[in-house]
């Protein structure tokens, strides 16, 4: 059961699974991934004494989820979609680094810095996957805020889940690397198609 829930093999999909999710919403994995290591719940990260013990601080925890709660209001608003998505993709790249060497702060520093790059990318291609299938300007509005909410429920059970049983979080991992690589056949497919139509 150790390795399960405990070794740095379920630290490592642990914190890919979280990676992934904050592509999504740049801010709940973490809020809730500093939340569960202060209340030392299931399988959470021990922080303490580590670089990342600041996240455990009541403040930060605060802070972290008044901006998770603005940034799933302001998700919802279609009107400041270009400009929300320019604010908050370097965010959530960033935090997908963090959260994923969050993870592994127990770990020897090359480690943590590995695990922190890996974070960048995995939640750099979650990020895209996610406005590769969001309705493009002028969708409806009712449309942009139903996906909204199901990306939010994704991402409140799949933080639980991971620190539940961290295993699955390199599933999720793991299908989004299939997703991108299809998207990204899909789009040279559809490229070449249209070059011998000019042709």
């Amino acid at each position: 059961m150790d390795v399960v829930f405990n070794s740095i093999y379920a630290r490592a999909c642990m914190g890919a699974g979280l990676a992934v999710l904050t592509g999504f919403r740049a801010f709940l994995p973490v809020a809730f991934l500093a939340l569960y290591s202060r209340l030392e719940f299931a399988s959470a990260p021990v922080l303490e004494d580590t670089w990342f013990a600041f996240f455990e601080k009541t403040w930060v925890i605060v802070i972290l989820f008044v901006l998770a709660i603005i940034e799933l209001a302001v998700d919802k608003m279609p009107s400041l979609a270009p400009t929300r998505d320019q604010i908050m993709q370097p965010i959530k790249i960033v935090l997908g680094g963090v959260v994923f060497a969050a993870a592994m702060a127990s770990e020897h520093w090359i480690a943590v810095v590995v695990c922190a790059v890996l974070g960048l990318v995995i939640a750099g291609l979650a990020d895209h996957a996610l406005r590769s299938i969001s309705p493009g300007p002028g969708a409806d509005g009712s449309s942009v805020v139903f996906i909204s909410v199901y990306v939010d429920f994704i991402v409140l059970i799949g933080t639980l889940v991971f620190v539940l049983v961290p295993l699955i979080g390199a599933l999720l991992a793991l299908f989004l690397f299939l997703f991108v690589y299809r998207l990204q056949r899909r789009q040279k497919r559809k490229h070449k198609g249209l070059r011998i139509l000019k042709g």
